[in-house]
């Protein structure tokens, strides 16, 4: 390692701290500070673990001076740096600094930044202290019950309400065992409770709210593989009849302000212990409680929820009133809408029905061997609401608000668990037949599409907004009807309409079922299948003979000219491209002087017509244009070896020409593509001079006579004239 030879550079901080009369905020205002003490400068260590140096720290912490913000910040860094040398010598050393940084929490709460910077900091650094220093943390917060008193008097500000959690999170470590009880003992579970008093502020109900909700997932038994406190005495507490009335107290209170906030807020907290504290949130009562050995078999790993339930059924009457009139809430609509309030209560029905087909709340109360004996404690929670119509309420409140989804969904759960339990228990059945007969949700439901078929006539209609979930209580319904025909169907044929409902079934419900099965896109399901059967050697072959068939199409058009795939140069082939380009301009400018040569050698052609020369091409119409030949020759001329320019080679001009026609038939460019081969470049390399020179008069002798023109260029030149 290179410091060890002495290739560092050296320090400053070391350079300040061996002077003499260095201070605090010198050292302090140097930007290597913070990254000196985290890699713990032995100096520098030396220098801050001194008592004068941690309290002058420690009040630096207090200070809030707008023009020197930089010096706390940097201050409360250093003592959240985690150096084991300052947290021994605070907590250990110098116990009266320790009482000194605790001391913030005698401050008022407030809503400044400032408080709640401080409030940050000092959470974070009692938690280092309370990380590395457990036990002699611990026995100084326990050392006097003010210290608990004065976290929760701050425990408004979020950073305070996490280091309670902090402690109660240590009861997990062997050395903290018992902060739970200690806690419990000085009347944590009770300062909370208070705090959702109706007459408090909205504020502190969500305060206690949060805090008692972590206290409870932190104690969960649902999930035996997740860390867990485990039943101890807060949430034992929490779960007693005493507690659980309280909040029922709070909850039902009219009367006072803020008493829609304590409801959610409380019914927020219920949901909770019953949700981690559930093992079997979602089973039907287990084989052993129906066949009567739950004496024998019934444990409670968890927390024991009878007497939460018990309270709650005791006010489900309360609880129904608050569904159909709700508390006064100011709107500027005449209409009376859903509110937290009644979405809350009809989640409340929901988890209380889940908590109702727990085993342990199902073993039966009495002696089993007589006829007669108290129903349990699930069973008597679904007779109180059969008795005061829980569930018809909350469906007139799913048709009365078709654009709440929320509500939607919160009943839907409520009624697939009572259509999947057990019709053989008669509380089972009776809550069943209550939804049938109280709350007419067949008859509803056919009403319902009726009314959606009416919406969606109009123009620009829409769907009802509960026709989804419509569609899956219909299944629900159909299902119990199929699984149990004698003691549902049996019982309701006084009651509701089953021709509609039958109807309804076969027509409107199987044709929305049959389009929602449709994938999206309006692609069928057979064309689907169709694509996935297709071989894939099939695609493969088709590749194949279409990339042949491109090479057969490309071998026969160069084959045409002639062309040799010879390595030529580019450059070479560039000069001739010009070569060519030069002679269509030429010819392009000679066009208006050739025309009169032309047209004199028409008239003189036309005197001694024979048969031949009505045969002829050039000469067969005297009104057509002379530019038209001049345009065809070069066409002629260009798509072959065809030179106009030589008598010689007539003949052989002629059936080149007629071959490079027929090839080139669907052409566009009038100029064709002209030849790579050795005789077409002699032809064309001829010198501008000689073109200047002598093309009038090799354009005039030509004898145009002898030129035989295919076949398919007297059909162009027909349908040039006409154009």
């Amino acid at each position: 390692m290179f410091w060890r030879f002495g290739f560092t550079n050296p320090s400053a901080i070391d350079g300040l701290l061996d002077q003499p009369d260095t201070t605090l905020e010198q050292i302090l205002a140097d930007e290597d500070i913070i990254q000196e003490a985290k890699s713990q400068n032995p100096k520098l260590i030396e220098f801050l673990s001194k008592n004068d140096t941690l309290s002058e720290l420690i009040d630096l912490f207090y200070t809030l001076d707008r023009e020197k913000q930089r010096l706390p910040l940097i201050a409360c860094e250093i003592l959240a740096c985690e150096i084991p040398r300052l947290v021994d010598a605070i907590v250990l050393d110098h116990q009266d600094l320790l009482l000194k940084f605790w001391n913030f929490l005698k401050k008022p709460y407030s809503v400044d930044a400032s408080y709640s910077l401080q409030a940050a900091y000092f959470s974070k650094i009692i938690t280092i202290f309370l990380t590395k220093r457990t036990t002699d943390m611990l026995r100084f917060i326990k050392s006097t019950p003010e210290n608990l008193k004065l976290i929760l008097a701050n425990l408004q500000n979020s950073t305070i309400m996490d280091l309670l959690l902090t402690l109660i999170r240590l009861e997990e470590l062997p050395e903290a065992k018992g902060i739970v009880q200690w806690l419990s003992d000085n009347g944590l579970l009770i300062n909370l409770l208070y705090r959702l008093d109706p007459n408090q502020d909205a504020d502190e109900h969500s305060t206690a709210q949060q805090c008692i909700c972590e206290i409870v997932r932190m104690s969960q038994t649902s999930l035996i593989e997740s860390p867990s406190l485990g039943v101890n005495d807060i949430i034992t507490t929490l779960t007693s009849r005493d507690t659980m009335q309280t909040m029922v107290d709070f909850m039902l209170d009219t009367s006072a302000p803020n008493s829609v906030s304590s409801l959610i807020n409380c019914v927020t907290i219920i949901i909770d212990i019953i949700r981690h504290n559930n093992s079997d949130l979602d089973q039907e009562t287990s084989f052993a409680v129906v066949l009567g050995y739950q004496n024998q078999i019934a444990q409670q790993s968890g927390v024991s929820l009878i007497n939460m339930l018990s309270v709650l059924t005791e006010n489900i009457s309360r609880f129904v009133d608050l569904l159909i009139k709700p508390n006064r809430v100011n709107t500027p609509h005449t209409k009376t809408p859903l509110g937290f309030e009644r979405l809350k209560i009809c989640e409340l029905f929901a988890e209380l029905l889940h908590c109702s087909n727990m085993s342990s709340l199902n073993v039966i109360q009495g002696d089993a061997d007589k006829e007669e004996s108290s129903p349990t404690y699930g069973d008597s929670l679904k007779l109180a609401f059969v008795k005061h119509k829980a569930l018809p309420v909350s469906i007139d409140l799913f048709f009365e608000f078709p654009l709440n989804n929320f509500l939607h969904y919160v009943v839907y759960d409520s009624l697939h668990q009572i259509f999947n339990g057990q019709m053989n228990r008669e509380s089972n059945r009776q809550l069943a037949l209550s939804i049938f007969n109280e709350g007419r949700l067949t008859d509803k439901i056919v009403e319902a599409q009726e009314q959606n078929d009416i919406e969606c006539a109009k123009p620009k209609g829409t769907r009802l907004g509960y026709m989804g979930h419509l569609t899956f209580i219909s299944d629900e319904i159909i299902k119990l009807f199929e699984g149990y025909p004698e003691s549902i169907i049996s019982a309701l044929d006084d009651t509701i309409d089953l021709d509609k409902w039958h109807q309804y079934c076969m027509k409107q419900l199987l044709e929305t079922k049959e389009r929602d099965s449709l994938p999206l896109g309006d692609v069928r399901a057979n064309n689907m299948l169709a694509i996935a059967d297709h071989d894939d050697n099939d695609i493969i072959d088709d590749i194949d003979e279409e990339e042949l068939d491109a090479e057969e199409a490309i071998s026969n058009r160069f084959g045409q000219f002639d062309v040799i795939d010879d390595d030529d140069d580019d450059e070479e082939e560039e000069e001739e491209d010009g070569e060519h380009q030069w002679v269509i301009d030429n010819i392009e400018k000679q066009e208006n002087q050739n025309t009169i040569t032309v047209m004199e050698y028409h008239a003189e052609d036309e005197s001694n017509s024979s048969t031949e020369e009505k045969e002829d091409d050039y000469s067969s119409s005297d009104d057509e244009d002379p530019q038209v030949h001049v345009a065809r020759r070069k066409t002629q001329w260009s798509g072959g070896e065809y030179d106009p320019f030589s008598t010689a080679g007539q003949n052989d001009n002629e059936i080149k020409a007629d071959k490079s026609n027929a090839d080139n038939e669907d052409e566009d460019d009038p100029f064709g593509d002209f030849a790579s081969s050795s005789s077409a470049n002699d032809s064309l390399g001829q010198t501008a001079s000689q073109w200047e020179d002598g093309f009038a008069s090799n354009f005039a002798d030509m004898d145009l006579s002898t030129v035989k023109l295919s076949h398919q260029d007297k059909l162009n030149k027909e349908s040039t004239v006409n154009t």
